[in-house]
C-alpha cells in the first residue's frame, strides 16, 4: 500500500501543476480572442483522466483502511471527478468561445481543489 499512497501523493502535485498550466493556457487563449480548441479540450479531457487515476488510487487506499484525517477529503475528490463532466454537459451546445473561458475558470477551481485536498488528505 506504501506504493499506492505514494502514487497518490504524487498524482495530486502533477495534477495541480498540470490544471494550472491547462487554466493558464485557456485564459491566456481567450484573452487573445480565441475559443475552445481541439487542443485544450483535448488537455482537459488528459486532465480528467489524471483526476479520475487520482480517485481510483484513493479509492483503493480508503477501502484498504488508510483513510484521510479530514474526510472532507473524498468531498474534494468527488468534486473534482464530477466537476469538468458537468461543465461540459452544460456547455456542449453553447458557443466555444463561453466554452473557453469556463473551462478554464474550472480548471483553476481544480487546483484550488487539489490544494485543499493536499492540505486534508495527510494520514
Amino acid at each position: 500500500m506504501h506504493v499506492v499512497a505514494l502514487f497518490h501523493d504524487r498524482l495530486a502535485t502533477t495534477m495541480l501543476l498540470f490544471f494550472l498550466a491547462a487554466g493558464a493556457w485557456g485564459l491566456f487563449e481567450y484573452i487573445r480572442g480565441g475559443s475552445l480548441s481541439g487542443n485544450i479540450a483535448g488537455a482537459l479531457l488528459l486532465g480528467q483522466g489524471l483526476v479520475m487515476l487520482q480517485g481510483g488510487l484513493g479509492m483503493v487506499l480508503f477501502l484498504f483502511g488508510n483513510r484521510p484525517n479530514d474526510l472532507v477529503h473524498l468531498l474534494y475528490g468527488f468534486t473534482a471527478v464530477l466537476v469538468l463532466p458537468f461543465v461540459w454537459s452544460y456547455m456542449r451546445n453553447r458557443a466555444p468561445r463561453q466554452g473557453l473561458l469556463l473551462y478554464s475558470l474550472v480548471a483553476l477551481f481544480i487546483v484550488g481543489l487539489a490544494i485543499r485536498g493536499m492540505t486534508t488528505g495527510g494520514t
